[in-house]
């Protein structure tokens, strides 16, 4: 038994456990986004899609690699991170996290995060709560994608993630997590 992690048409990430192979897990994204029609050629076997966007079928494989996103929408789906960390929500961070390198970079994400969270008021328990849900946030990322951050030569988004952590996020565990990651042996 497989599982599949299908966006529903409301935009939270719902867990579907399918065993039916291809064909339920075709119904069920069909009902969730009835704006992708999927199909399967037997003669290349090779699933596509058809998109209003692109107007011609296009592979899996090569849809794998790169989406592009309306204006604006990298911006809403980063402002979600937080609020969706706060609620608990067991989906949406994992999957973006798992996903965000196929429509952005690392630094795309941070500069919108850091942004959206440039300050704290101390005497907003709203605030603190945003704070603490950032820094968990934060960690998990640097903790399951260590390499997000030490992909260029210069080390740009980890000395990012640092430099903000020091002023907004000091009791975070954010700045020991990067001296760990950066004395492992080949780290950088």
């Amino acid at each position: 038994m497989g599982s599949c992690c299908l966006t529903n048409c409301l935009g939270s990430c719902h867990k579907r456990w399918w065993s039916g192979g291809l064909v339920q897990m075709r119904t069920v994204w069909n009902r969730c986004h009835p704006w992708r029609l999927w199909h399967i050629n037997p003669r290349i076997s090779k699933m596509t899609w058809d998109s209003p966007e692109q107007g011609e079928n296009a592979s899996l494989e090569e849809a794998d690699r790169v989406v592009t996103l309306q204006p604006g929408k990298l911006k809403k789906l980063v402002n979600q991170l937080v609020p969706a960390h706060r609620r608990g929500d067991p989906f949406f961070v994992p999957a973006f996290l798992s996903t965000y390198r196929k429509f952005a970079t690392t630094r795309q994400v941070l500069d919108l995060l850091f942004l959206r969270y440039r300050f704290f008021h101390p005497d907003s328990e709203e605030d603190q709560q945003n704070k603490s849900a950032l820094s968990s946030l934060l960690e998990t990322w640097l903790f399951q994608y260590p390499g997000d951050f030490c992909r260029c030569p210069d080390l740009a988004s980890l000395k990012q993630l640092v430099a903000y952590a020091l002023v907004n996020l000091p009791d975070s565990q954010i700045v020991p997590q990067v001296c760990g990651l950066l004395s492992r042996p080949g780290a950088h």
